[in-house]
């Protein structure tokens, strides 16, 4: 994860900034939000698209494997008290803790196995809990401009490998397309996928 430990410090770019804002709204018109819940954030990064959760949360916790990423998020959330962070490969290892809601933007395209995760993810839901993952449609991998070097492992995912995520772990799945990024003189898709027990 050097790639990410190295831009931490200038990740949260004006473009960065405005993006995650529009994904956490949309993403938050999706779900019928009562009282505040217990929220997992995924790949969580500086915490752009995760904190814009936080007027829903009785706890918050971000995990990621960028120690330069959580330095950050950690710094951002100082003052917060319902706010922690994990730095934790979640492939090789367990969390015991349960969660209403996790959360994850722009990170699963980085998973070698993004299976592996969302079943784990899946046993730390409480009941009636939800997963919500935002990533990229499939695209033709001109997105980021070194794939290697940035950790890339999917090309995006399309609507019928997502369908079978949920269908082996016999999960509902509301599935949308939410965004398009104009980028490199390209459109890039951003879905929304919201797993249900």
């Amino acid at each position: 994860m050097s790639h990410f430990d190295y831009v931490a410090n200038e990740w949260d770019s004006p473009e960065k900034v405005k993006l995650m804002n529009t994904l956490a709204k949309k993403s938050l018109s999706k779900l019928n939000l009562n009282q505040e819940i217990d929220i997992l954030d995924f790949g969580c990064g500086t915490g752009l698209f995760g904190l814009e959760f936080l007027s829903n949360a009785k706890s918050l916790t971000g995990i990621d494997l960028s120690k330069g990423m959580l330095e950050v998020f950690d710094q951002k959330t100082k003052n917060l008290k319902n706010v922690s962070s994990i730095y934790c490969d979640l492939v090789d290892n367990n969390i015991d803790m349960k969660f209403d809601l996790i959360v994850s933007s722009m990170a699963f395209h980085h998973l070698k196995d993004p299976t592996i995760v969302l079943s784990k993810m899946k046993n730390m839901l409480n009941p009636n809990g939800q997963i919500m993952i935002v990533d990229l449609d499939q695209e033709d991998g001109t997105f980021h401009p070194n794939n290697k070097e940035m950790g890339v492992f999917h090309l995006g995912f399309n609507h019928s490998v997502i369908n079978t995520w949920a269908n082996n772990l016999s999960m509902e799945l509301d599935y949308s397309i939410i965004n398009s990024l104009e980028k490199n003189n390209n459109f890039y898709n951003q879905f929304l996928a919201l797993f249900s027990i």
